[in-house]
């Protein structure tokens, strides 16, 4: 395969390819059933709720462009990406495309991840992508977010997925604190915990027992508030597949001889994806950070845990002033887990009105946020027996229920949050903003100033 075909085979029919051979994969991919292997035997089959598969636009082999989209806001940003709040441009796109999206599509808005070129190669992180863009394709659950269509330019690659305009649960507790006396760490109360912990153990059950990964990367920002108050599990750029069985392979490393003390190219074992640490430090299991086991289901868990006592509390009890130290507390200090709720500061700074926690939702914690990775339940267990979700409804019936309210993310707000994320974006007519960096990007891309970028050559990423 030339360098020139290679982005095309990576992500979406954008810039030509073969339709003859993108049939074919769709149907493979369409016609492939899920293999459950039991890990230790905990897991059990389990089969979902069903999903109402909406339009798939990757299957009409529309081939899109940057410039068929305008800016809302900035969502986001990551290692070697950023999200960006997208609508489609109305009066650009062309009429062709137009008539084959449904009207409300049209209108709806679009998370677009994008991810650089140069940065992947360089980085070997094309693993990362491939495998993310994958495991969206495969999933149908109402509590993961949706991929929609792919496409790529002379500088990046591009994901655009489903889009909550009411953000993440962290952005809700931030909401929640601003319009709160009595809570400045803008904790969110035990209802609310409650039903949104239980709709992402229904989508990390989903995606442990069918999909077969480890999402590795589970936290308040990674979960998505809709407009009627259910949650979707989001971010699947760290995940892990469970079914692929690791094949010994070396690589070529400049290392220190150390003998003479000269930098050397060496061939080096590669390690085993899933022993090094991704995702965020302060969520990370300490099997992880200690190199102890590879991730399973069981550091999800963990996270899981750890993002219900963040939800209630208002902070996550191992954050310190650096990564480092955040991940020494890990490590090292499990009696930082005191399961209390500090509900106000003094002007001194002392703290006042400690309150316990709810005992439901602090033995919930308690099981997931254990040291010992192989006590801690399957979701499959912590769904059947675990007193904190009982009285919800299970399955497809806990998609339909009514969810707690929620402080709605106001329009002078999101205003605000676009101001203060852009720095020196400049808004047009209709209210959109562009940066100028973005501008530049978008303008460079299409005029295809750039170089081509080989990403053949990338590494699957640890």
């Amino acid at each position: 395969m030339t360098n020139e075909e290679e982005p095309a085979a990576l992500v979406s029919s954008s810039d030509g390819g073969d339709d003859d051979d993108d049939d074919a994969r769709r149907r493979n991919t369409n016609n492939t059933t899920t293999v459950v292997k039991p890990i230790d035997g905990k897991y059990i089959k389990y089969t979902p709720p069903p999903a109402v598969k909406e339009q798939n636009l990757q299957q009409q082999q529309l081939a899109f462009s940057v410039s068929d989209f305008v800016t809302v806001r900035h969502l986001g940003d990551g290692s070697f990406s950023e999200v960006r709040m997208v609508k489609f441009d109305l009066i650009r796109l062309n009429e062709n495309k137009k008539s084959k999206i449904k009207e409300e599509f049209l209108k709806r808005p679009i998370a677009l991840k994008v991810m650089d070129k140069k940065f992947i190669a360089k980085e070997e992180k094309m693993g990362y992508v491939t495998k993310e863009r994958d495991v969206m394709n495969r999933a149908e659950f109402p509590g993961v977010c949706k991929l929609y269509f792919t496409f790529h330019d002379y500088y990046s690659l591009y994901l655009a997925m489903e889009c909550s305009p009411e953000g993440d649960l962290a952005m809700l507790m931030k909401r929640t604190r601003n319009i709160s006396s009595s809570s400045r760490s803008g904790r969110l109360s035990v209802e609310q915990v409650t039903f949104y912990i239980k709709e992402v153990t229904e989508a990390l059950r989903y995606c442990h027992e069918t999909l077969r990964v480890a999402h590795r990367d589970v936290k308040p920002e990674n979960i998505i508030l809709g407009s009627d108050g259910h949650v979707k599990l989001c971010d699947f750029g760290s995940c892990l597949d469970l079914n692929v069985e690791y094949k010994e392979e070396f690589i070529k490393r400049r290392v220190m001889n150390e003998e003479t003390g000269e930098i050397e190219e060496k061939m080096v074992k590669k390690k085993e994806r899933g022993y090094s640490f991704v995702g965020s430090a302060e969520y990370c299991a300490p099997e992880i950070l200690e190199a102890k086991a590879k991730a399973t289901y069981a550091c999800d868990v963990w996270s899981l845990g750890l993002t219900a006592y963040k939800l209630v509390s208002g902070k996550n009890p191992f954050r310190r002033e650096t990564e480092y130290l955040t991940m020494q507390a890990i490590e090292k200090e499990p009696e930082v887990l005191t399961y209390e709720i500090v509900d106000d500061v003094d002007d001194a700074g002392g703290e006042t009105n400690r309150t316990r926690f709810d005992i439901k939702l602090e033995d919930f914690c308690r099981q997931c946020i254990a040291y010992d990775w192989n006590e801690r339940p399957t979701c499959e267990r912590l769904l059947n027996e675990c007193a904190l979700f009982r009285g919800l409804p299970d399955g497809e019936a806990l998609w339909k229920a009514d969810a707690p309210e929620f402080v709605p993310l106001a329009k002078e707000e999101e205003e605000e949050e676009e101001e203060e994320g852009e720095g020196e974006a400049e808004a047009d007519d209709d209210g959109y903003y562009e940066s100028a960096e973005w501008k530049a990007k978008v303008a460079a891309a299409l005029q295809k100033k750039l170089d081509k970028v080989d990403i053949s050559s990338s590494g699957k990423g640890e």
